[in-house]
């Protein structure tokens, strides 16, 4: 009885270190994700930023600075 009992013992063991491993790996993903998705919107914000300062120095060059050198000609 005792073999069994060991037996038992040793997949109940196996079962719940691989359900902890499992669990590890879970949250290691979960946080890599996380770290991630901040990384991505924090890459979207920056690029987001800079097109918008670029769109603003065109149409500030393209526009207001063009428009004073025809009125001065």
């Amino acid at each position: 009885m005792a073999d069994g009992d060991d037996a038992m013992g040793a997949l109940i063991g196996g079962i719940i270190g691989i359900a902890l491993l499992l669990f590890v790996l879970y949250v290691i993903i979960l946080i890599a994700t996380a770290i991630a998705t901040i990384a991505a919107t924090g890459g979207f914000l920056w690029g987001g930023g800079w097109a918008v300062l670029n769109y603003g120095r065109s149409i500030k060059q393209n526009l207001i600075d063009s428009n004073r050198t025809s009125a001065a000609a």
